[in-house]
């Protein structure tokens, strides 16, 4: 499929409702351009040296692994990495030597990986990959990102949003975002660039790069990038904008709100949408979350955020890109 087919294919089911449809189109291997679509979630959060924090994140993997049906086989832990076939191995592989030392950096991730390799470039749907920064880490917050299939949302679209509600709680995040998105195998490959015409025809698409934005904003807790499907944030983030009394007057009935010990989850809508800016729409209810938390948008932007091509303005595309919920920026 080439892109131009592509995204006439993303209009089509679009328009008639049929995003689950996107579960298994993705650029053929041998291709030089390799994605697939999902669902995608960034959590940020401070103290990811504490034991709380790393106990809720090993927690969280162990439900994730479920969550997925078993489909992730491989643990890679500060870069050591095996086989699993059952959650009990995260654990016992966790737990041991330095993941609960204060001092030291935390970094794992579980994937699915096929059986016949021993490793593999290919873009996966089932991914969830963690840092935890140690005691004097001067290279930001840590961060959660996860993956799953569009189907879940078929399946489980309940599950779904009580996974992401319970992590933003266990974690502590001060902000986390969650929507429709490419998975790329790497975020600094050359795809991400050639995905341009998708981000700037579709306005739901979510490009969640954790390692990207947390080098922008450092150990800054004060601020988030943009909104999604699913957009939280803390109490204290919330009481700048309003309060949760506020949000509710403010926002229709289309937003749900689901607030949580710690902070809040606003809900854009039943289920994720693109959106199609060559037809003016743009997603009502992700424009009202958008115009609500705008106050807390991280605006300094001193590198581009957004990869592209190499005769686009990154720094204006960036800018775009984070306001493109805006008024004027359609």
């Amino acid at each position: 499929m080439e892109l131009n087919e592509l995204i006439t294919a993303m209009a089509i089911f679009e328009e008639c409702g049929a995003l689950e449809k996107l579960d298994e189109i993705g650029m053929p291997p041998g291709n030089a351009i390799q994605w697939l679509f999902g669902l995608t979630s960034g959590f940020y959060f401070a103290d990811g040296e504490t034991r709380q924090i790393r106990q809720s994140m090993l927690r969280l993997a162990l439900r994730y692994y479920d969550f997925v049906e078993g489909n992730t086989n491989l643990l890679s832990f500060n870069e050591r990495t095996r086989r699993i076939s059952a959650g009990k191995q995260i654990e016992e592989y966790l737990s041991q030597g330095e993941y609960y030392d204060e001092r030291e950096t935390a970094s794992f991730y579980i994937r699915h990986m096929p059986k016949q390799a021993l490793r593999s470039t290919d873009p996966v749907h089932d991914y969830f990959t963690a840092l935890l920064p140690g005691a004097g880490y001067r290279g930001g917050n840590g961060h959660l990102m996860c993956q799953t299939r569009l189907s879940a949302l078929s399946r489980d679209p309940d599950g779904v949003i009580r996974f992401f509600v319970d992590a933003c709680r266990d974690l502590r995040v001060f902000y986390a975002v969650s929507g429709l998105s490419l998975f790329f195998y790497s975020y600094a490959s050359g795809a991400t660039a050639k995905a341009y015409p998708l981000f700037r025809r579709f306005p739901g698409l979510l490009y969640e790069d954790g390692t990207r934005f947390g080098l922008a904003i450092r150990d800054r807790t004060d601020t988030i990038r943009d909104v999604n499907w699913l957009t939280a944030v803390n109490d204290e983030l919330l009481s700048r904008v309003g309060g949760l009394d506020k949000a509710r007057a403010a926002l229709d009935e289309e937003v749900i709100l689901h607030p949580y010990e710690g902070g809040v989850v606003f809900q854009a809508g039943e289920r994720p949408v693109l959106g199609d800016l060559n037809k003016g729409r743009v997603p009502a209810a992700y424009r009202a979350v958008n115009d609500f938390l705008k106050p807390l948008r991280y605006e300094n932007w001193e590198r581009a955020y957004l990869r592209a091509p190499y005769d686009v303005d990154k720094m204006e595309y960036t800018e775009w890109w984070t306001r493109r919920f805006d008024d004027g920026e359609r």
